[in-house]
């Protein structure tokens, strides 16, 4: 209400402004439109008396502006469900979970999937949104297409806020009639300028209001429900029979007499430059060791 005597005021200062501006004409002018306002007692009395008949205006459940009206919980319920199938059942366990969806009145927001060793896609994630009535049945049959590794559910009550918003409409809304009569008794330029600017910022806080409320009463309605899927990776043997393990043990040892000769390649061939240099050193000294001490010859019988 004081809001409404405020905007009032503005009003009745931007026409005496005007007035003042424009000379004796609009100042009748703003005379009389400030006569329509006081006609009831004065302009706190006209706009109780017009906010009093858009109350009656609206229907008896909403004609209390303050009133809380009466709701049940309001719930955003979200969940994330991580499964596992057998090799090979990836798509077709996609495919179950998109007919689980629509079966249930629900759709597929987003998916993904990507590929594994084998060229193949073997996993993805489903982003599902379920209408709340059939959340239960929903996470029953999900959990049916595979192995349940991990689940995590969140339930969000936003009860209090969608009774603000809904208060603040019909607030807004009773605020907006009133201006909408001022704007039509606004006998000059100023008054309605005044008015409808006004009037313009109220209209766009209540289509915020009712876009916030649409947002909530669409979360509330559907739950999200989040699955991660994977095929499960084959264990690898860790025993084998008789006929693999002598396999194994030829292979292992080629394997290592390959590398033991390799090895030994690698010495020969580092070392053979020192022996052969070693060798032709021991040779030269032998020739001079020869030249300078000759052996003797024999003696003849």
């Amino acid at each position: 209400m004081r809001k409404l005597v405020f905007i009032v005021l503005v009003v009745l200062a931007a026409v005496a402004v005007a007035g003042c501006s424009s000379g004796g004409e609009d100042s009748g002018g703003a005379a009389g439109v400030t006569g329509d306002f006081e006609a009831g007692g004065g302009a706190e009395s006209a706009v109780s008396g017009n906010v009093a008949g858009a109350d009656k205006a609206l229907p008896s459940a909403q004609r209390n502006v303050s009133g809380v009206p009466e709701i049940g919980p309001q719930v955003v319920q979200t969940s994330s469900v991580r499964l596992s199938m057998q090799r090979g059942r990836f798509d077709e366990t996609v495919d179950e979970a998109r007919s689980i969806a629509a079966g249930l009145g629900g759709f597929v927001v987003s998916s993904s999937a990507s590929q594994g060793s084998t060229q193949r896609l073997v996993r993805g994630t489903l982003v599902l949104r379920i209408p709340a009535r059939n959340y239960a049945e929903a996470m029953k049959s999900l959990a049916a297409l595979g192995r349940v590794e991990s689940r995590r559910e969140n339930g969000q009550d936003v009860s209090q806020e969608y009774v603000d918003l809904r208060a603040r409409i019909r607030q807004l809304q009773a605020v907006e009639s009133q201006l909408l009569e001022l704007l039509d008794r606004a006998n000059t330029v100023g008054a309605a300028l005044a008015v409808q600017q006004q009037l313009s910022q109220v209209q766009l806080d209540l289509e915020q209001a009712r876009g916030r409320l649409q947002y909530l009463d669409d979360q509330v309605a559907f739950s999200t429900i989040s699955l991660d899927l994977h095929e499960r990776v084959l264990p690898v043997p860790t025993s084998r029979g008789d006929h693999f393990g002598i396999l194994d043990a030829w292979s292992k040892a080629a394997s290592g007499f390959l590398a033991v000769l390799g090895w030994t390649f690698i010495v020969l061939a580092t070392a053979a430059p020192l022996v052969l240099i070693l060798a032709f050193t021991l040779f030269l000294a032998r020739v001079a060791f020869r030249k300078r001490f000759p052996w003797p010859g024999r003696r003849p019988a």
